[in-house]
């Protein structure tokens, strides 16, 4: 009798993580990983007690390689400019995985309210301030405003919608934060 192939939990993840990758997450059910790893079913629900659990760590290592994006995008001149890229980059080159993380029920957040008020994005909002000289409630509708469009133009090219190249998104992202920075300012001294 051959021995038992040992199959590990972070060989399952990586396994899981490619199926998502390839045919998306409505793809992957533990006879699919099982296929990909050479063995039943059991070393996967030894492993995970649930798929559900199982589903969890893919979201995790998913968000490493998104935050890998955002990272990236953090080291330009203009690093709220630079997380949108990031972020539409990764909707680009990770369609499944951008789908699994701002396109499906895992994408938790319900409200821009909630999108507004996470730490990090909370950290971009005075990021966004700095470049702006808004207070900190107009940084967060600039923020907002310019969220909706990044996630826009991410969607389109996550479902192949359209093709834009690096410099059409750029210009597009920036005449964008110009524009709604000019109202804001505008309603700002009308306002006082």
């Amino acid at each position: 009798m051959p021995p038992k192939v040992k199959v590990t939990h972070d060989q399952i993840i990586q396994t899981a993580l490619e199926i998502v990758r390839s045919s998306g997450i409505e793809s992957l059910n533990a006879r699919a990983i099982a296929k990909e790893l050479n063995c039943s079913i059991q070393p996967i629900f030894k492993n995970f007690e649930t798929m559900g659990s199982l589903k969890q760590a893919l979201l995790v290592e998913a968000q490493k390689i998104y935050d890998a994006y955002t990272q990236k995008g953090m080291q330009d001149a203009n690093p709220f400019l630079g997380i949108g890229l990031g972020y539409i980059q990764f909707a680009q080159e990770e369609k499944n995985l951008f789908k699994l993380l701002f396109m499906t029920h895992e994408f938790k957040q319900t409200s821009l309210i909630q999108i507004i008020q996470d730490d990090e994005n909370q950290e971009v909002v005075k990021l966004v301030a700095q470049l702006s000289g808004l207070s900190l409630n107009l940084s967060e509708q600039l923020f907002i405003d310019v969220w909706l469009i990044t996630h826009g133009i991410a969607s389109m090219c996550a479902t192949n919608d359209i093709h834009l190249s690096l410099d059409e998104v750029t210009k597009i992202l920036r005449d964008a934060f110009a524009g709604f920075k000019h109202q804001l300012h505008k309603e700002k001294e009308t306002h006082a």
